[in-house]
């Protein structure tokens, strides 16, 4: 079996897991004892869960549109943009939005685990409380690039060229990862870590 057959296969069975919590659709907007239910598995997450009705249905579209989204991204298996999928280029740009559409969902399903969907972003705090609170796997060490041009992309992020860090639009801790990962050659380690370059990207 693929990694990302396996991957599909791990999502399905975890979002039938959680969909079923729900069912049937809209049952919660009538029924307060399914509703309290839900808000004491959300609890888990993040105390701040209530058991109003909207706040429930809040939760549950952030969950659907998050996994499929995230489903959107494992199912394209061959991604290029613009061009032939035989140019780097095309290819290159294809990954990058497959990464861009897989964390978009990873994003929205937290935001809703979490009750920060009202944030911009998810913060780091945020990231580490949901590490802390699932049952992940050992990380596996991500190599640096080790590209040549680091001399290049460190000369972007430096304040000197701060207006070409604006255009890729990196800042703060986007900047800081991309730059330890890219510039200074370090391996990530770790799930924040790699959280925190997937939303970098």
């Amino acid at each position: 079996m693929s990694e990302s057959l396996l991957i599909s296969k791990q999502l399905e069975v975890a979002w039938k897991k959680v969909d079923d919590l729900f069912l049937p659709n809209n049952s919660w907007l009538t029924d307060q004892a399914k509703c309290k239910n839900i808000q004491k598995k959300l609890s888990y997450f993040n105390k701040g869960h209530n058991s109003r009705p909207e706040h429930i249905d809040q939760v549950y579209k952030f969950l659907s549109r998050g996994v499929n989204l995230t489903q959107a991204a494992i199912d394209w298996e061959n991604p290029a943009i613009s061009g032939s999928p035989r140019h780097d280029t095309g290819k290159n740009r294809g990954i990058q939005w497959k990464l861009v559409i897989a964390y978009s969902g990873f994003e929205i399903a937290t935001k809703g685990l979490m009750n920060c969907y009202k944030d911009k972003s998810i913060k780091p705090l945020t990231f580490q409380k949901i590490i802390d609170k699932s049952d992940l796997p050992r990380y596996s060490s991500l190599k640096h690039p080790g590209s040549d041009n680091s001399k290049n992309l460190e000369k972007w992020l430096s304040r000197e060229e701060i207006a070409m860090g604006k255009f890729l639009g990196l800042s703060g801790k986007d900047a800081e990862i991309i730059q330890h990962w890219m510039v200074k050659s370090r391996p990530i380690n770790n799930w924040l870590d790699g959280f925190r370059l997937a939303k970098a990207f």
